[in-house]
């Protein structure tokens, strides 16, 4: 076998050094340009994750809006206006006034009276009184008609308005240190009726003619319209 000598061996060890260099540059850029495209697709991957999804449509939902109900027509009511009439079944008579909404009514058969407030509105009355004494009646035409309930018991009526000097009055007094309180009713007909207390006992008193005072033991008491006392009632 020949001997290299130092020249060749050197010769040859630097060609080995060449070669082994022009493999390492001809490679490193294939290396680098694959681990630049896995880094960027990690990029990728993390920006989709890290975007937040596009809010859903929703198609906006529009409710129906009822119908508004009709309206009520309210029921006319008078300011001002007097009903007298017979209560049916009973023989006594009932009177209602009725004063901007408040009413009073009066009930009395020469034996026993009831004495009744309360209000006015939509085309009704609806009163109150002593001794569960109540009364609803519906107005209109020209009249009031309903039904009175007093001492358990039920009647009905129809009352026509009337006018001065007929309808409702009623007195309020002492005489001689006794309390003296009356109610009369006066119908377009003639008819009357009417009761004197005196200490909340009925006395004999005779009912006066319509405009005339009544006399209770010797003393005139002047009887009043419904617009003298329905304030105090």
């Amino acid at each position: 076998m020949t001997r290299l000598g130092p020249v060749h061996t050197l010769a040859a060890g630097a060609a080995m050094v060449v070669a082994i260099g022009a493999l390492t540059v001809t490679t490193s850029p294939v290396t680098t340009q694959n681990v630049n495209a896995q880094a960027d697709t990690q990029a990728d991957v993390q920006a989709d994750a890290a975007t937040p999804a596009a809010p859903e449509v929703t198609a906006a939902v529009t409710e129906a809006t009822p119908a508004p109900e009709p309206s009520k027509t309210a029921r006319p009511t008078p300011v001002k206006a007097d009903y007298a009439g017979r209560v049916a079944g009973n023989g006594g008579l009932i009177a209602i006034s009725i004063r901007n909404g408040k009413a009073v009514g009066y009930f009395c058969d020469g034996r026993i009276e009831a004495w009744l407030k309360g209000r006015a509105a939509d085309g009704e009355v609806t009163l109150t009184g002593a001794n569960d004494a109540s009364l609803v009646a519906r107005i209109g035409g020209g009249r009031a008609g309903g039904a009175l309930e007093f001492g358990g018991r039920r009647w009905n009526f129809k009352a026509p308005t009337v006018k001065k000097p007929s309808g409702l009055y009623r007195a309020s007094a002492v005489v001689r240190g006794a309390k003296v309180r009356a109610g009369w009713i006066y119908l377009d007909d003639g008819s009357r009726v009417g009761l004197t207390l005196v200490d909340d006992k009925p006395a004999d008193v005779a009912i006066p003619e319509p405009g005339r005072n009544a006399t209770v033991d010797g003393v005139e008491v002047d009887p009043q319209d419904v617009d003298e006392f329905i304030g105090g009632m």
